[in-house]
């Protein structure tokens, strides 16, 4: 355990209220109590207005304000999804995506990459995270659904959350929990206004952010940027003061986003505590005015010094801040990537060869051909503040190679595969059309209508420019870019070449620029863009991509590029891209493709195509699922391994494929884990935490949220109907009582589990009371492993409008052959309850509800029935979204600290 957590803890005397006692463990929560409060009021009382004032605003880099006179020396907060961002670097580990830890459905998982990340922040000098997030995956669009860790479920997230604050907190570090709220889309979030009624928020939205608040006292709240009917994040007063500090007792500090108030009256009066990073909106001169005219009055100011001064002696920071250390002990990050990427990694689809066999796993023996950059290249992560490149990683091309009993047995196909470092160009030879050198031509004009001669031209040995770096990275080597750059003025490029394809078929171009560009192979034009960044606050180079007609391997064809750059197009944001890159590939299958026992192909998305500020689309970028269709074709045994924050179309080629693994953005460990699980040293174990549609109609967003495109540009929309309202994900497949391609819940293994003798502690419940649901579990398979069970409540003859079930519980077990146990999930009346507006109560109603388990939410083979005598009526500060046996569960042991 941390000095400075130990100093925290000799504080604690008694909760900031009778609800905080009974919600969080001493030995794991900051100090709280009368020494606190008597240190907190002791400086408040001798500050100035203007101290005061100060005292909620940001503009030098750190989280909680300094305050000199008291020797408070403000804080340092570090975004940290999938690493600590130390400028603009990765310090420490790159974990797997947030997304991929709701894919374990572990607590253990949750709190062993709280406790790296933290230990991580806490020797990089930091005292804060920006982290986690729980906002739901209400759209495959999203473009941060990587930071996420609830899925599409608020049951999941309520219980994942808190068990990473606590594990955070427990280090010493303050966590926040993020974004606050309803900030489920990305594109215009700046302007968006999402609608959407309050018993939504309340059973969907809010959870999460709740149980934080119950179950793990996490130390801020930020607020988002989008609106919530009508109201800016930062500037609701309902969601801030009545809902959050009100009703659930909320004792910490809310922050806003980036420079997220627009009113500092409105953000001051909802209850935003702290005004970062740039303090635009909590000035004195802003704010000093309110107070003299009555329009803010004392108190309002005093409730956020109250709060940050809280935030600093609680965790002992007026006088023991962390300083940077060096990172020695960089295990413990490693071993938390690779357990959650072991863990987090779902088999969807594993058929049966021609031997009669399921595919996987295969023998370490086998001949495999791996397809796909995102095998050959460093594990990827969003751009924007999750952008985290790994420091150390293993490639899942290296990752098969070292695990197979021969690295020769893997044979990496790079012509199939999109990179503009390894694209081979050649130069035309003059009066033929054969070629000579290699290389691409580059003329550049001093103007960005490519008028006049060249101001320069010369041989570039590919299209990978980097206006940043001033480099070139090519397999020849990083040549230094001179002569044009930004520091250039505007101009223009046109690069010519000639291809020679390999394999006979259409063939994929891929371009991502900062600018406009068209490009033409044999003078037919194959893709452009008009170099529009999608997002005005966090932008990134637009990537495109387009196919030729088929091509004849070994014959020359040439290709040109224009490309324009206007000085100071943008400064790209973490993960962006300043420059022009270019690249090529074949899409048809070799004709010696079946020689292989079997195909990998790595695909899905990165940084090049999701991430903060902008939402993507849902189909896979650049050609791939064209790729895997005739790579299918040519071998049958193709496994497709799938890459994202989120989840993309798979339907074109779903059931063509030998196997399916969803991997997410799987972080520095993912190539051994995938090596692992594809030769069977690990059983899979992963499960769904969103479901897969079939098409993007399907997706119950998809009738308010067809298009990101309508939320872009000049005449984007600027206001977004939750229409499906409680039907999200899974809740609306059982509504219309329609199939996904996968069920939300569903997750394969190498061996077979069986589920038996639920039992309901008491069949009737009273209020106050806790039912276990007790079953056995057996491993009736070959393999060991873990199997997730879960729980979800179906009401009966509900008197009110209810989704047909809900998931309320589940557990992760991990069972030898042949082995059973028995294990037991907790429910309580607030796992029956639905929220009721007028009374602002959580409902449970006389009647029969349904415990139905099993192993996703379309296979629940088990079911009992639980009564109710009568109604039962919760205020919304004493119910808790988790029984009283998940709430210690999710605590954090001092024991377990680094």
């Amino acid at each position: 355990m941390s000095r400075v957590f130990k100093q925290a803890l000799s504080l604690s005397v008694l909760a900031f209220s009778v609800a905080q006692a009974n919600l969080a463990l001493a030995e794991v929560t900051p100090a709280t109590g009368d020494a606190v409060e008597a240190r907190v009021s002791s400086i408040l009382d001798n500050m100035s207005t203007s101290e005061k004032i100060n005292f909620t605003r940001v503009d030098d880099g750190h989280m909680i304000p300094k305050l000199t006179k008291w020797g408070i020396q403000g804080t340092v907060a570090y975004d940290s999804s999938m690493g600590v961002h130390v400028n603009n670097a990765t310090f420490g580990a790159q974990y797997p995506s947030q997304s991929a830890i709701a894919a374990t459905w572990s607590i253990n998982r949750a709190k062993e990459f709280g406790l790296a990340i933290a230990y991580e922040t806490r020797i990089s000098g930091g005292q804060q995270m920006l982290s986690p997030g729980v906002n739901l995956y209400r759209t495959p669009y999203g473009g941060r659904a990587a930071e996420y860790l609830s899925g599409e479920d608020p049951f999941l997230g309520a219980v994942l959350a808190p068990a990473v604050v606590n594990a955070i907190q427990a280090q010493g570090i303050q966590a926040s929990g993020k974004h606050y709220l309803a900030n489920e889309q990305e594109a215009n979030r700046q302007a968006v206004n999402v609608v959407v009624d309050e018993r939504t928020l309340r059973e969907m939205y809010l959870p999460g952010f709740e149980s934080m608040v119950k179950n793990a006292n996490v130390a801020s709240i930020m607020c988002g940027f989008n609106k919530i009917n009508g109201d800016y994040a930062c500037e609701n007063h309902h969601l801030i003061t009545d809902v959050l500090k009100g009703e659930w007792g909320y004792q910490g500090m809310v922050i806003s986003d980036f420079n997220a108030i627009h009113d500092a009256f409105k953000g001051a009066w909802a209850g935003t505590d702290i005004d970062m990073p740039s303090g635009l909106q909590f000035t004195e001169a802003n704010l000093l005015p309110l107070l003299y005219s009555g329009q803010l009055t004392q108190n309002v100011i005093d409730d956020k010094v109250k709060r940050n001064l809280r935030g600093i002696v609680s965790y002992d920071l007026q006088e023991h801040l962390n300083t940077a250390q060096t990172l020695t002990h960089t295990e413990y990050g490693a071993k938390a990537a690779l357990d959650t990427a072991r863990e987090s990694t779902i088999l969807l689809r594993n058929e049966n060869t021609s031997a009669g066999a399921p595919l996987l796993p295969l023998a370490r023996s086998a001949k495999i051909a791996v397809i796909g950059d995102w095998a050959y290249q460093a594990p990827g992560s969003p751009f924007g503040t999750a952008n985290s490149p790994p420091n150390s990683y293993v490639t899942e091309l290296s990752g098969l190679q070292q695990l197979a009993s021969d690295s020769s047995n893997v044979t990496y196909l790079p012509a199939l595969s999109l990179n503009p470092q390894a694209s081979v160009w050649y130069q035309p030879s003059s009066g033929s059309s054969d070629v000579s050198n290699s290389g691409i031509k580059a003329e550049y004009y001093a103007n960005t209508s490519f008028s006049g001669d060249p101001a320069l031209t010369r041989v570039e040995p590919g299209v990978n420019l980097n206006w940043t770096t001033s480099t070139n990275v090519t397999n020849a080597g990083t040549t230094t870019v001179s002569g044009f750059t930004p520091t250039a003025g505007a101009f223009s490029a046109r690069f010519t070449g000639v291809i020679k394809p390999t394999v006979t078929g259409p063939q994929v171009f891929k371009v991502r620029a900062d600018g406009p560009y068209k490009l033409w192979v044999n003078d037919v034009l194959v893709l452009q863009s008009d170099g529009v960044p999608y997002s005005s606050d966090v932008v990134n180079a637009l990537v495109t991509s387009g196919k030729t007609a088929s091509l004849t391997a070994g014959k020359a064809y040439t290709v040109k590029l224009e490309y324009e750059r206007v000085q100071g197009n943008f400064t790209p944001a973490l993960g962006g891209l300043a420059g022009v890159q270019m690249s090529w590939a074949a899409l048809a299958a070799p004709k010696d493709l079946s020689k292989y026992d079997a195909v990998v192909v790595s695909a899905g998305t990165n940084y090049e195509n999701e991430g903060e500020g902008s939402d993507h689309g849902f189909d896979l970028p650049d050609q791939q699922a064209d790729l895997i269709t005739a790579v299918a074709k040519a071998n049958p045994n193709t496994i497709v391994v799938m890459h994202g924050g989120g989840i993309a179309n798979m339907q074109p080629w779903a059931k063509k494929v030998g196997a399916t693994l969803e991997a997410w953005l799987p972080g520095q460990q993912g190539g051994q884990a995938l090596a692992e699980i594809i030769f069977g040293k690990v059983n899979p174990s992963g499960k769904l935490p969103v479901t897969i549609d079939k098409q993007i109609e399907d997706n119950a967003s998809y009738a308010s949220y067809p298009d990101p495109a309508q939320y872009r540009g000049d005449n984007a929309l600027t206001q977004l109907t939750y229409s499906e309202g409680l039907y999200l994900g899974y809740r609306a497949y059982d509504k219309r009582n329609t199939k996904p391609l996968y069920p939300f819940g569903f997750g394969l293994s190498y061996t077979t589990f069986s589920y038996s003798d639920l039992k309901l502690s008491t069949n009737v419940l009273t209020p106050g009371a806790t039912v276990n649901a007790t079953f056995t579990i057996t491993n009736t398979g070959a393999k060991a492993g873990y199997e997730v069970a879960q729980l979800y409540v179906q009401p009966v003859n509900p008197s009110v409008d209810r989704p047909e079930k809900e998931l309320k519980g589940f557990t992760k077990v991990y069972l030898k052959p042949g082995e059973s146990k028995t294990v037991s999930i907790p429910l309580d009346s607030r796992s029956l309850a639905y929220y009721v507006d007028n009374t602002d109560s959580w409902n449970v109603d006389a009647g029969k509800f349904k415990i139905r388990v099993g192993t996703s939410s379309a296979d629940l083979s088990l079911s009992q029935t639980l009564t109710t005598l009568y109604a039962e009526q919760m205020t919304t500060r004493d119910s808790n979204p988790l029984p009283k046996p998940l709430r210690k569960a999710v605590q954090v042991s001092t024991s377990q600290t680094y």
